[in-house]
């Protein structure tokens, strides 16, 4: 029996292909053990939130019925309470007076009787510092000025002194 030779481009492409069919399982097995990876975390935490404190003192209402001039109102803005524990962080803090607008009444604001000024019935920040007990004492002045009232009838507002604070970043 004779053996017939194959031509020599028959036996290429049969190599070529081992050859190809060697390196894409290769590459198959090779991704699959190496490339792909898993992972996982489980993380446990006992945390607390700091709580801020702000209290604001007053006295009672007051009416002004136009018989004085100057009127009077009292506050304290603090940072503790009455059993002492004390704000856990920095604040700052700014006063606003809340009134519909009327010629005829004006405001002061004193702290620890200085005079504050007010930019648009405003004053600038103020901070109250963790850790220590610390009490700002105001003093509204409410002025009535007759002379400025261009109306006949009564004024009938309101005033509110409004406390905005906000959280100092550490």
């Amino acid at each position: 029996m004779k053996k017939t030779k194959r031509p020599l481009k028959f036996k290429r492409r049969e190599v070529t292909l081992v050859l190809v069919t060697i390196m894409v399982l290769l590459l198959f097995f090779s991704g699959y053990s190496m490339g792909k990876e898993y992972s996982s975390s489980n993380l446990v935490t006992n945390a607390k939130i700091a709580e801020p404190i702000l209290v604001v003192e007053n006295n009672p209402i007051k009416e002004i019925d136009g018989s004085k001039q100057k009127e009077y109102q009292n506050f304290k803005v603090k940072n503790y309470r009455e059993n002492g524990e004390t704000t856990q962080i920095d604040l700052q803090y700014y006063i606003e007076i809340l009134s519909p607008i009327e010629e005829a009444i004006s405001f002061k604001l004193y702290k620890d009787n200085q005079e504050i000024p007010l930019e648009n019935n405003k004053t600038s920040n103020s901070k109250l510092e963790k850790g220590k007990l610390q009490e700002d004492c105001y003093q509204l002045e409410i002025i009535y000025d007759e002379t400025k009232n261009t109306v006949t009838k009564d004024i009938f507002q309101d005033v509110q002194i409004k406390v905005h604070s906000e959280q100092l970043k550490v």
